[in-house]
């Protein structure tokens, strides 16, 4: 990632830019209402725009929290990536996988 910012909500470390927003260790928040409310809280302190919605974000981190857990992929699955710019096969994916 280039141009990379950095903020702490809680115990998790976010990386982001114009185009990603990376949770480091997302696999250890496990409730919705916490994830909910810390992309809240990142949202209202950095200002970020996202084309996605939040529900798709948490689609989209419960699937990577749901591999992760599965012991699947677990390299791509420890940190959540939210791409602005998320292939069509991907979101499908987080739509069957975030349920």
């Amino acid at each position: 990632m280039k141009n990379v910012n950095i903020i702490q909500i809680d115990d998790i470390t976010i990386q982001y830019n114009t185009v990603n927003v990376r949770i480091l260790d997302s696999h250890k928040i496990k409730s919705v209402k916490d994830m909910i409310r810390i992309l809240k809280i990142f949202k209202q302190k950095t200002g970020y725009k996202s084309k996605r919605s939040l529900k798709s974000w948490i689609k989209e981190w419960k699937s990577h929290n749901r591999l992760y857990n599965m012991g699947l992929l677990k390299e791509h699955t420890v940190d959540c990536d939210l791409e602005e710019n998320e292939k069509l096969h991907r979101l499908m994916a987080y739509q069957i996988l975030g349920i």
